[in-house]
Formats: structure tokens, sequence, C-alpha cells
């Protein structure tokens, strides 16, 4: 909605806004009550939606009993998958895939580059316990944002190889 907004007034420029642009606007008006009822659902399940999260990291077959996720680092990965899922669920609320992207590639490279880290299934988790923990109808809300997020990971950790 932001970048929207700001390519409307760019367009306009002293001029009415297009047609095009009216109709693009009120496309993404008519879901603000469906997004912000999402956003507002993944608000107060946060603490639910990243403890599942951190549960299936724990679970998960690439941590063997030996080699088990020290506190520290769990205590990270808790902290970068609240910022991820707050960093979405603003991309949804605003519909703004731009936003989200200047966003989340600023911040997660970053992230990625500084802890070596070359495979980030981090995300994966934060949209599956979504999945699990919202309704069926918001949590496909979210489903568009966390697609271009992964693919942005995707192409960002091959930068890293």
């Amino acid at each position: 909605m932001i970048t929207l907004l700001e390519t409307l007034v760019e367009g306009a420029d002293g001029a009415y806004a297009s047609k095009q642009d009216l109709r693009n606007l009120e496309h993404v008006m008519s879901s603000w009550s469906e997004r912000k009822e999402a956003y507002l659902a993944i608000e107060a399940n946060e603490k639910s939606i990243i403890d599942r999260a951190i549960t299936a990291i724990q679970n998960d077959k690439i941590f063997s009993d030996t080699n088990r996720i020290d506190p520290a680092m769990l205590e990270r990965c808790c902290r970068d998958m609240t910022l991820t899922l707050r960093c979405y669920a603003l991309g949804m609320l605003l519909q703004d895939e731009e936003m989200l992207k200047d966003r989340f590639i600023y911040w997660q490279k970053n992230i990625l580059q500084a802890m070596g880290l070359s495979n980030y299934q981090g995300a994966r988790f934060v949209y599956e316990s979504i999945c699990a923990e919202l309704p069926n109808e918001q949590s496909k809300l979210f489903k568009p944002y966390f697609k271009v997020g992964q693919e942005m990971i995707a192409a960002e950790t091959s930068d890293l190889n």
C-alpha cells in the first residue's frame, strides 16, 4: 500500500491520479478488513506461533541428540523469527511486497552474512506455525508474503555460497 501510494503521488505529480491507479488503490482497500484481522490475529498469537516454530526447529531431523541448539543460539533464533514474523505481517497488512522486500533484504541479508548461514529455514518454521495457529483464510493472506521472502532468501543465500 505504501509503495502503491508513493506511485500514485509520483504519477499524479500536479495532475489527477489515473483511473488505473485509482482501481489499484480501490482493490487494495477492498481487502483491508481481512488483512487487518489477520494481522491482529498474528499479533495476538505471536508467542504461540514462535514457540511452535522453536519447538519444530528443536525437533527437526538436522539436530541429533549430540547436535542440539545451544541456548544462546536458540535465543537469537527466537528473536530473529519474531522480527521476521512482524516484518511479513506488516507487508501483509499493507499489501506491499516492495516494502517487505526492502525491509527484509536489508535486515535478513545482514543477519545471514553475520551468522554465515547458507540454508536459512527459520521463516519456513514460522510459516508452518502460522498455518497451524491461525484459521486457513488468515494464513492464506500471509502465504504470498512468505513466498516472496523465501524466494529472496534463496537468492541471497546462494550469493553466500
